[in-house]
């Protein structure tokens, strides 16, 4: 199962304990891919530095941590407008990337994104049922 991760996924997997800490060790094991994107990296690192001060420091280090393949950007671009479904705007690199990269699954927890519930065959879910087919893997 080949799953796009958002940046709220990543940055609640590094920073607490819960699903999404448990989503990332998934990226350490056998039988799933994990895909990002340029942008959802960028806002990751963005994140981790001006909200989680005492992650600043190592938060490029975190986030290289983090088994997931990486999508540029120049590879996305050009879906970024096929989406006028989409309530905000600035969420279609997601579905662009996930798309491009042929992803089967979207873990995030934006409900802009939640409410779509599908795009071209890929879904959108949260984490805790993106976690829940991932341990149905094993």
């Amino acid at each position: 199962m080949r799953v796009f991760l958002d940046s709220n996924v990543i940055v609640s997997g590094i920073a607490f304990r819960g699903n999404e800490h448990e989503i990332l060790g998934f990226s350490f094991t056998r039988g799933s891919d994990f895909v990002i994107c340029d942008d959802v990296r960028d806002e990751v690192l963005r994140v981790l530095r001006e909200e989680f001060p005492k992650l600043r420091a190592h938060a490029e280090e975190l986030v290289s941590l983090v088994r997931a393949e990486g999508v540029p950007r120049r590879s996305y671009e050009a879906r970024l407008h096929d989406f006028p479904q989409i309530r905000d705007p600035n969420d279609a690199h997601i579905l662009a990337a996930a798309l491009v990269a042929g992803c089967d699954v979207i873990a995030t927890g934006d409900r802009d994104l939640l409410v779509i519930g599908q795009v071209e065959g890929v879904r959108i879910v949260r984490p805790a049922r993106a976690l829940r087919e991932l341990r149905g893997m094993r």
